[in-house]
């Protein structure tokens, strides 16, 4: 008897069980159907800082926005950003009006990677987006010591600094399908980051010459440009017209 309990209690454990697989399993697939897919096919921003040449710094992104349910919609993607120093110059020892004996001209680059978890209020054809961002890689300063030979400056001595970073970033404005595109859609945002070119740039130091990189910064604010490429509705079409 006792046997046969034990028997009636593990097949109900195995109905719970498959129960709950097959519960779990339509949800996950009313879940993927929901999704959907954006693959920015590029995007740029121009942030502005006064350490930095015509006040401004470049950005380039390459990225993915996984899925998309209900009002949250993860991006993973790759950006690049390089901005090029104020020359800082070596005043003239006996006229400081004169032609700067040296000088030192600096820039920076950065490779990361970026997750950001996006958040989408309204239609499609026009939402409001924020996107808080959290990037990782690396950035790397270049210093040239250029020396005057009286008709040009030429090159006398360079170094390159390269550090691990990480920082946040913060993103706000309007995206949809404002051109009423089937494939593309757009964003043009606000956006401010941290990515530190300051401390980089400072650690550039050559042994013959007093010069040291007067430029850089902490964060940026600037416009961002992006275009969605709308990858599974391509592939659904594509699918039609290969069964009509």
């Amino acid at each position: 008897m006792v046997q046969s309990l034990n028997s009636a209690s593990e097949i109900d454990q195995r109905v719970a069980q498959k129960n709950s697989f097959y519960y779990t399993f339509k949800r996950s697939k009313f879940f993927l159907c929901r999704s959907k897919l954006h693959l920015p096919v590029w995007g740029c921003g121009l942030l502005q800082d006064t350490g930095f040449k015509e006040n401004a710094y470049l950005g380039f992104n390459l990225g993915s926005q996984i899925f998309q349910w209900n009002f949250i919609a993860p991006e993973v993607g790759y950006e690049y950003h390089t901005g090029v120093v104020r020359d800082n110059n070596e005043l003239h020892p006996e006229d400081p009006n004169a032609r700067p004996p040296s000088k030192l001209s600096s820039r920076f680059s950065s490779h990361t990677f970026s997750v950001a978890p996006k958040i989408v209020i309204g239609k499609q054809e026009a939402a409001l987006v924020i996107i808080p961002q959290y990037n990782i890689g690396s950035l790397k300063a270049r210093g040239d010591l250029l020396e005057d030979t009286g008709r040009e400056y030429v090159l006398a001595d360079r170094q390159e600094v390269t550090n691990d970073i990480s920082f946040w970033s913060f993103a706000a404005g309007i995206e949809g399908d404002f051109f009423d595109l089937e494939l593309l859609h757009f964003s043009l945002l606000l956006k401010y980051h941290l990515l530190n070119s300051k401390n980089p740039l400072r650690q550039i130091d050559f042994v013959n010459s007093d010069l040291r990189s007067t430029g850089g910064s902490k964060d940026g604010l600037g416009i961002s440009f992006r275009v969605y490429f709308k990858f599974l509705q391509l592939l659904k079409s594509e699918k039609q017209k290969t069964s009509d």
